[in-house]
């Protein structure tokens, strides 16, 4: 958190587009559909301090080089160097198969809640999503149910200059995050 002690909020909320708080010297900021406030003593979420990886995911997007979000074409986390696919697949893609079903019956009360909107699909299946997981990061994901002949599938896109706003674990762990919000949210709702 020493990074954020010496840092300009104002300057920083308009290039990372983030709210700034004068009264509190804070800069507010929505990812997955929550606000995170990020004060030069950490980030918190819900008045508590933000989880570990959140933090993490939190202060990347701070100080990356990234300016202006650019979304297509959207990349496969091969794309981007220093990225592991096989764990990429592992710890995101595999999970949100096993629940595409669900997740398609119950889209209109879960995207509103992780600042998603369905989409038309890019490759035909049965539901397609853009989630703005971050204010210049986005993800494209793309659902298919079960069939007879084929398993389930997701798949798993950034938007195109991702890397220029999270590093390739940065990006890693932003995508688990988004699994487990959506994923936790399907329990409740």
């Amino acid at each position: 958190m020493n990074a954020l002690e010496h840092t300009s909020f104002p300057e920083l909320a308009e290039r990372i587009a983030a709210r700034y708080n004068e009264g509190d010297d804070a800069l507010l900021l929505g990812m997955l559909g929550q606000e995170y406030v990020v004060r030069r003593n950490g980030i918190y979420l819900h008045g508590q301090r933000a989880p570990e990886a959140h933090a993490a995911i939190v202060l990347d997007y701070l100080s990356s080089p990234g300016t202006a979000p650019a979304l297509m074409p959207w990349r496969a986390i091969t794309y981007f160097p220093g990225s592991s696919p096989s764990v990429f697949r592992e710890k995101v893609e595999l999970p949100l198969c096993n629940y595409a079903a669900e997740i398609i019956a119950r889209a209109n009360a879960l995207l509103p809640m992780i600042d998603a909107e369905a989409v038309p699909s890019l490759i035909g299946s049965e539901m397609s999503l853009v989630v703005r997981v971050l204010p210049k990061v986005y993800l494209h994901v793309e659902l298919f149910q079960e069939t007879p002949d084929f398993p389930s599938e997701a798949w798993v896109l950034f938007s195109n200059n991702a890397n220029e706003f999270l590093s390739a674990q940065g990006l890693l762990t932003l995508a688990e995050a988004f699994k487990d919000r959506l994923l936790g949210l399907l329990r409740i709702y």
